[in-house]
């Protein structure tokens, strides 16, 4: 059946089934010699209009077509045959019904990409019939990994420009690939990150779309091995699981579920296994078993990708980093769905996905430095944090230490001026004008002492050896000579009871404590003070009784009450209520820690408009 076509159509190649139209025959053993296959295509109408493509099958296709001599205008054309996975790929061509031998072309990646025109894919040279006549044609396609072919038939100097922009096009590609290889790579190094290690793995898969074009081959056919045949296979597989490593770092999926890191990780041991049925020549039933994990593993990272896009407040880098890969398994998978024949076979398909894959690896190594700067930012601003809080510590040890000595110095001066004032008092009992003054001083003196002492026990319980001299004590006494600390006003009274009976009316009992007797006098005599301080008059109760077993001492006065807020705040260091108008703040605090420091507590047990209840525990 003849095919007249106009040289006017040779600006643009012709292609098999979408410009000529061809028949097909099917062998199954691959048993059927030339002129047995010829005789049954010559029965079948050449009715197939779509490009070749039966997927991974151990078929053997023959399939006829026609070129009339009007196509070649009495000029030679050159067709170009491919992909270039395709193994055993033989051109016959002879003169229509003629007894002339047939001519023979062979190519595939088994021989290298045999070829008449030095380049990448296998283009052989076409010479016109003439005498006006058409060429009929018949390719035999054999291979173990899908079957497709794609022919096209070109005019020589539209194949030059058009071979001249492809290496173009392919030479900036492949150098956009090795420099965000190279760049991936020394990022991985530099900064580290399992994310920026993905992505460097990921690069593998540039070598596979130059197997995939044949370049392999076409740079490699001195060394007299099909390497690229091999390697075709090998990175279909490796790829996928390069692909699965991104997809599980971009979402850091080991972390925020684990449950779907178990599935991807099993997904790739399993593809990993895949690899050994390659040298047992099943390398077809290995890509229809990895094709099985496409769908598990494609819903199972959408699903981490909107969890984590979620646990992220919906920030639009966690969002392109983990589309950017969903975006490369959704376009090999199209090409793998066309791979199979189940979807018709598109040129375009395999092009959106060699560009997906550059197109993601950017955006994930641009997205991952962006993370990883986040990342360092932050730990600067840590280790400034850091140094301020120990700088802040180095000063607050250097002002204990200070407080401390200062304290420390006050306390001989004050016994100057209190032994002073007492040989004063004694050299001028007659003179009852300056005695007020007397008492004033004293009073005020008096106050000092008590915050000296305040200050040195804040110095030694805020040190880190805080050491404590635990003795037995008796607890009567310790409240008695704490009380006796205590300057009361003529409205004043301190009653002691035991277990809420008058002290002199029953016989106290012995109740010896093992403390450290002058911390614990401190601590008792700030809280009485502040009872003392805080009540305009009446009575001040001390009460000493058993509470679950432990000796407890309450202290009960008549002041107007501690309100909620003061109650949170009144035992935190240089803090006062909001009605105290004297102190440092630091009386309650330290009596706390003293307190403390000897495994028992000092508690506001209630407090009112009549009064307030304070409770050591020992």
């Amino acid at each position: 059946m003849g095919c007249l076509w106009t040289t006017a159509a040779i600006s643009d190649p012709l292609r098999l089934g979408e410009d000529i139209p061809y028949s097909v025959l099917t062998d199954p053993q691959g048993q059927l010699s030339l002129e047995q296959a010829s005789e049954q295509l010559q029965q079948q109408a050449p009715t197939e209009r779509s490009t070749f493509s039966r997927g991974y099958v151990d078929d053997t296709f023959w399939l006829r077509f026609e070129l009339s001599e009007t196509i070649f205008a009495g000029q030679p054309r050159w067709l170009e045959l491919g992909p270039n996975f395709v193994d055993d790929i033989r051109l016959y061509y002879r003169p229509r019904k003629s007894d002339q031998p047939w001519d023979l072309k062979q190519t595939g990646d088994l021989l290298l990409g045999r070829s008449d025109i030095d380049y990448r894919n296998p283009v052989f040279v076409l010479s016109p019939p003439g005498n006006g006549r058409s060429y009929e044609a018949i390719i035999r396609v054999q291979s173990s990994s899908t079957t497709i072919l794609r022919a096209s038939l070109w005019e020589p100097t539209e194949f030059l420009g058009h071979a001249s922009r492809s290496t173009a096009f392919w030479s900036f590609y492949f150098g956009l690939a090795a420099i965000s290889s190279l760049l991936a790579a020394i990022l991985a190094f530099v900064l580290g990150g399992r994310l920026l290690w993905s992505v460097t793995a990921f690069s593998i898969t540039y070598l596979f779309v130059a197997s995939v074009q044949g370049y392999l081959n076409w740079l490699s056919s001195n060394l007299g091995v099909p390497l690229q045949h091999y390697l075709t296979s090998i990175l279909t597989l490796t790829s996928y699981i390069a692909l699965l490593w991104l997809c599980v770092e971009t979402v850091n999926m080991k972390q925020h579920l684990p449950w779907a890191y178990k599935i991807m990780m099993i997904c790739c041991g399993l593809t990993l296994l895949l690899l050994v049925l390659i040298p047992l020549n099943r390398y077809g039933l290995a890509v229809k078993i990895q094709a099985l994990f496409y769908l598990p593993t494609s819903i199972t990272f959408i699903i981490s990708v909107l969890y984590v896009w979620h646990l992220d407040n919906y920030r639009l880098s966690t969002l392109l980093l983990g589309l950017s890969p969903l975006i490369c398994i959704t376009a090999s998978m199209f090409g793998l769905f066309s791979a199979f024949g189940w979807i018709p076979f598109k040129p375009e398909i395999y092009v959106i996905w060699q560009y997906a894959l550059i197109v993601n690896m950017l955006l994930v190594m641009a997205i991952a430095v962006y993370r990883i700067r986040e990342k360092k930012l932050e730990e600067v601003e840590k280790h400034q944090l850091a140094s301020e809080l120990k700088a802040e510590r180095d000063a607050s040890f250097h002002q204990r230490q200070f407080m401390g000595m200062v304290s420390h110095e006050f306390r001989t001066p004050l016994a100057v001026i209190s032994g002073s004032l007492e040989n004063l008092r004694y050299l001028e009992q007659d003179n009852s004008d300056r005695t007020p003054r007397y008492n004033k001083i004293q009073r005020a003196t008096e106050r000092l002492v008590q915050l000296t002492d305040n200050c040195l026990a804040d110095a030694r319980l805020a040190a880190n050896d805080l050491y404590l001299d635990p003795q037995p004590a008796n607890l009567f006494d310790l409240i008695g000579s704490s009380a006796a600390l205590v300057q009361l006003s003529d409205d004043h009274q301190l009653i002691m009871t035991i277990e809420g009976k008058p002290a002199n009316e029953v016989h106290a009992p012995e109740c010896t404590v093992i403390v450290d007797a002058a911390l614990i006098r401190i601590a008792l005599s700030n809280v009485i003070d502040n009872a003392v301080k805080y009540s305009t008059g009446g009575a001040i109760h001390i009460d000493c009784s058993q509470k679950d077993g432990r000796p407890t001492v309450s202290i009960f006065d008549k002041g107007s009450g501690i309100n909620e807020q003061d109650a949170k705040q009144i035992f935190d260091r240089y803090r006062r209520g909001t009605q105290s108008k004297r102190g440092a703040g630091l009386g309650l605090y330290v009596a706390r820690q003293i307190a403390r420091a000897h495994e028992g507590d000092l508690q506001l047990q209630s407090s009112s408009p009549k009064g307030s209840c304070f409770i050591f525990f020992f």
